[in-house]
């Protein structure tokens, strides 16, 4: 088992991965619904709101669309995108967002009639295809989809994924998407990934901070080669 796992699995143990999300949930007075992120078009908006922004203005932004409009293809396809758009502001680039949660319903409700649940059946790679040819679905809220609708062994690469692996010495510094995942799947070990995944965004928002990173506290400082 690597080391890597081992050391982030002891340091945050059972902690809920969630916990960020949960918090916006109660201050905005809404029922804490994680499972949403399980259901196949529920995952996709999230993932879109989930674009260049942090969990916390993405909650937001799936909280105010939740409380205008069912989290529905059909729903979403009839709403005037100009609800959508103020629903989903604090999500922030909300116009872009807003068109292309619209787009995804719409293209859901003709080509798969309003049903993601066969894709969910595919293989895994023609899965991952059919996904990345939807309109503003890209590759880690593909992989996303896979690790939770699917349950898929594989490790979403988000920002803060991308900068730890990056600064530990895993994946060289211009490294794109997928050589960091394939980096980083090198090291971790087979039905751990998803876990990582999780661990690694918590390490990259506790510790391993765009700036001022606190290596010295940082629970995987023995195995960091500190490439900052």
């Amino acid at each position: 088992m690597s080391r890597l796992y081992t050391l982030l699995n002891n340091y945050y143990g059972s902690d809920n991965v969630w916990a960020e999300v949960e918090s916006v949930f109660r201050e905005e007075g809404v029922q804490i619904n994680i499972d949403d992120i399980y259901e196949p078009f529920k995952n996709l908006v999230i993932g879109i709101l989930s674009q260049n922004t942090s969990d916390r203005n993405s909650t937001r932004a799936y909280i105010g669309l939740s409380r205008s409009f069912r989290i529905t293809p059909d729903e979403l396809a009839k709403a005037p995108i100009n609800k959508i758009r103020d629903s989903i502001k604090p999500g922030g680039l909300y116009n872009i967002k807003a068109k292309r949660i619209k787009e995804l319903a719409q293209t859901v409700l003709k080509r798969f009639n309003g049903d993601l649940s066969a894709i969910t059946k595919l293989p895994k790679d023609r899965a991952r295809e059919a996904l990345l040819s939807l309109r503003g679905i890209g590759a880690k809220t593909t992989d996303v989809f896979l690790a939770y609708c699917m349950n898929q062994d594989t490790l979403p690469i988000d920002t803060n994924i991308k900068r730890v692996a990056k600064r530990m010495g895993i994946a060289g510094s211009e490294a794109s998407y997928e050589e960091v995942q394939k980096a980083l799947a090198r090291v971790i070990p087979h039905k751990r990934r998803v876990r990582v995944h999780e661990l690694l965004i918590r390490l990259g928002r506790d510790f391993c901070k765009v700036q001022k990173p606190l290596c010295g506290k940082c629970p995987v400082n023995s195995v960091c080669e500190k490439q900052l």
